[in-house]
């Protein structure tokens, strides 16, 4: 269907003008007026009309850029580059995220256009009609959609032929019949809509509703008319190809068909389709001849299961054309593209329309106390395979999750997939090789034995520990021996540990000779201790803590927290790691562990 959406500013001036002529209707129409901000920025030294926004939870930023204005609308190679100026610090229209601020440009303005131009911040007043006028609602009447219903077919049904005068006015009076709905492709079945009732055309105020909308076109001789009807033509013509063979030089170009389909093909390998591009097939159909379908220019994908899926534009396929290739050919669904077709948005639509209970963005659960959330842009179910699948689009290789924590997805029944589409490389990322074998038996530490603990953990992270170091300290005029332990931690830096055995006055005899004591007396909790030893030496530690799988941005990664402490050497990156947890995790987590650096202990019980 032909995009229904207009530019702010030509969108603000056709509300005005069907204010005006609602008026001519005997009953009143209210109104909200309300004023809205824009930001004016400069780029190539003219002024571009923006929109302040907000990105919302489960925004597809390219389809929600491709939507908006008339720059987007004409050419939207400049409009992102435009975009990319005007929001420096988006230096990927894919990674941005939710809450973030980004600015939108509509439109290029001439100078002058708008009250405060230059002063970079316009506004400009809305006037929004709220409640429908009675006399237009009393010609229509009330419907549920239906499944397999659109909006082209109930009002061609209605007011005639898709592209006739008629059925333009249709569409406007469904529109101002159903204000709520702003994309006229996306009505579901179970909505309550109004469809406007033909009838509404004998009423002496109809013509009104259309007269400021409507330019006055100048009349045309009738041997210079050239009718171009799509997908028919007294020879079968394939959708899209004009009824007759020469058309005049003075009708519209010829329909643009996809550019590239490529994108279909990804798809399909993504999906485990059968791609059908190529060749031509003919429908039969009463009076007229047979309908030919030229799969180069409408593309089909046929899965397994027998389901199919047509890929066309509104204007390439009329809806009688369309009830005649699914009257011979079952199971199959047209789906409708706007535009040049995306990869991300040519999946969101076919997972949806495969699997009953659509897609999810997250899931997660618990195994031997470990905590997993799985994040991705699509996660759904394969039929009869009892798995699973999580798909991520990836921008880059190195974004891929490590093969370990793969294998340990899968046996859970999760199949992680992964597809790198960038300008250099397109399809399927390789399985990797694993990290070397986790170890077979988990050490164990019991926080009720300190001094074990104490040092198990120093020297995991590094120090050196001695036990039963003998000092020397003067006490009273004596020179005093008494035994405790030491912990070097390089470059002269050295400190006694004691346990309770050093009493009273020898602890700060000692310290009068310059060295550091860390007393550590009676059972202690794992928390308490972790924190005296931060406070006495170069340590860190983070509690319940969380690992991101991969190198991506964490609104489609999976996590993996781990119940207990995570302590490590200093505030440097890469220095040593040491988990210490409660929990038994799987030996594929505990490889995963070991390549990236981190060693465990299980704290028992």
């Amino acid at each position: 269907m032909q995009s229904h959406g207009l530019p702010v500013l030509a969108g603000l001036l056709w509300v005005c003008a069907m204010a005006a002529v609602l008026v001519m209707i005997p009953e009143p129409a209210h109104a909200v007026f309300y004023q809205k901000h824009y930001a004016v920025k400069q780029y190539q030294g003219k002024d571009v009309l923006c929109d302040p926004y907000v990105v919302q939870e489960d925004d597809y930023v390219i389809r929600l850029l491709k939507q908006r204005g008339d720059i987007s609308h004409r050419d939207f190679p400049r409009f992102l580059r435009i975009f990319k100026h005007i929001n420096p610090d988006v230096t990927d229209v894919d990674l941005i995220y939710p809450k973030d601020r980004i600015l939108i440009p509509l439109r290029v303005l001439a100078p002058g256009t708008l009250a405060g131009q230059d002063s970079g911040e316009v506004t400009i007043p809305v006037v929004t009609i709220t409640d429908l006028p009675e006399a237009l609602k009393r010609y229509s009447e009330k419907y549920q959609v239906r499944y397999g219903d659109w909006v082209s077919r109930l009002i061609s049904e209605r007011f005639g032929d898709y592209g006739t005068q008629a059925y333009k006015r249709g569409i406007k009076l469904f529109q101002r019949l159903n204000p709520e709905i702003t994309d006229l492709d996306e009505i579901q079945a179970g909505m309550q809509v109004r469809l406007p009732d033909p009838d509404v055309r004998n009423q002496g105020w109809y013509e009104a509703l259309f007269r400021e909308s409507e330019p006055e076109k100048p009349e045309m001789h009738k041997s210079e008319a050239v009718p171009v009807q799509i997908g028919a033509g007294p020879e079968a013509a394939g959708a899209g190809e004009a009824e007759s063979s020469e058309p005049s030089p003075s009708v519209a170009p010829p329909m643009q068909w996809f550019e590239d389909l490529s994108v279909f093909a990804k798809a399909a390998e993504i999906l485990g389709a059968e791609l059908l591009d190529s060749g031509q097939y003919y429908f039969p159909r009463p009076v007229r001849g047979d309908f030919r379908l030229d799969l180069s220019r409408t593309p089909v994908l046929a899965f397994e299961n027998g389901q199919r899926f047509l890929f066309t534009k509104r204007r390439w396929l009329r809806p009688s054309e369309q009830m005649v290739i699914q009257q011979h050919w079952e199971n199959l669904e047209v789906m409708f593209v706007q535009g040049e077709p995306e990869l991300s948005a040519l999946l969101e639509d076919l997972i949806s329309a495969l699997n009953p209970d659509g897609y999810k963005k997250r899931m997660s659960f618990k195994d031997r106390g470990v905590s997993i959330v799985l994040r991705g842009q699509f996660i759904y179910n394969t039929p009869g395979s009892g798995m699973k699948v999580c798909l991520n689009i990836l921008s880059k290789p190195e974004m891929r999750t490590p093969q370990t924590i793969c294998d340990y997805l899968s046996k859970h029944h999760i199949r992680i997939r992964e597809w790198v589409e960038k300008e250099d490389m397109s399809g399927w990322l390789l399985d990797e090789a694993g990290n070397q074998d986790a170890p077979e038996k988990l050490p164990g530490v019991d926080p009720r034995q300190p001094a074990r603990l104490v040092r198990v953990i120093t020297e995991m992270l590094g120090y050196r520990y001695y036990e039963n170091v003998q000092v020397s300290f003067p006490y009273a005029g004596f020179q005093v021996k008494a035994t405790t332990n030491l912990l070097s931690m390089g470059d002269k830096a050295e400190m006694l540990v004691d346990y309770g055995s050093l009493k009273g006055d020898a602890v700060k005899a000692i310290e009068e000779t310059g060295f550091k004591i860390l007393k550590i007396e009676g059972r202690r909790e794992m928390e308490p201790l972790l924190r005296d030893l931060a406070e006495a030496l170069p340590i860190a530690y983070d509690k319940a803590p969380i690992f991101w799988a991969a190198d991506r941005p964490r609104i489609y990664n999976t996590s993996i927290e781990f119940p207990g402490y995570l302590v490590s050497a200093g505030q440097q990156n890469g220095g040593p790691r040491l988990l210490l947890t409660r929990a038994k995790p799987a030996s594929a987590l505990l490889e995963y562990l070991q390549g990236e650096g981190v060693r465990v202990m299980r704290i028992r019980q």
